[in-house]
């Protein structure tokens, strides 16, 4: 009885040392430009928090997420990205927050002609944040995805 206890012990309680430190936070900001070649002067944090659910949506948003599924996977390409470059990861983000403009999640000027993400890390040393940015992309064109017309 005490070895299946043992067994059943680590499922119950799970250790959380494989956490060894938690490195940096990324976020992942969006900005509009009419010219391709110039810089966005207003950034936006793409699919903010909600302030306040109901107990009904977290449960349904427990079982029912895909904006968080979305989220996760944008995040873990930003990961790779200040890593190292990489033209998969930069067009996976492009891709998605392309679609979210096309779908009215993500609110673009009137005047936009082009998308420019950058990504900026939160790291906590010594109970201060710090922010640097670590990657900003080329622009992607709103047109040939059916956003502008």
């Amino acid at each position: 009885m005490f070895k299946l206890f043992r067994l059943i012990l680590p499922i119950l309680f799970p250790s959380w040392r494989f956490f060894s430190w938690i490195g940096p936070s990324p976020r992942v900001e969006v900005g509009f430009v009419t010219d391709a070649n110039a810089s966005p002067t207003d950034w936006l944090s793409i699919f903010p928090q909600p302030e306040k659910l109901s107990f009904a949506s977290s449960l349904v948003r427990l079982l029912h997420n895909p904006q968080w599924n979305e989220r996760l996977y944008i995040n873990t390409c930003a990961e790779h990205l200040f890593e190292s470059h990489s033209e998969f990861h930069e067009q996976q983000i492009a891709q998605r927050l392309l679609s979210a403009v096309k779908s009215g999640e993500i609110i673009a000027p009137e005047a936009a002609q082009y998308l420019i993400f950058r990504i900026r890390t939160l790291v906590s040393e010594h109970e201060k944040l710090t922010e640097n940015f670590v990657f900003i992309s080329r622009s992607f064109s709103l047109l040939p995805y059916g956003v502008k017309k």
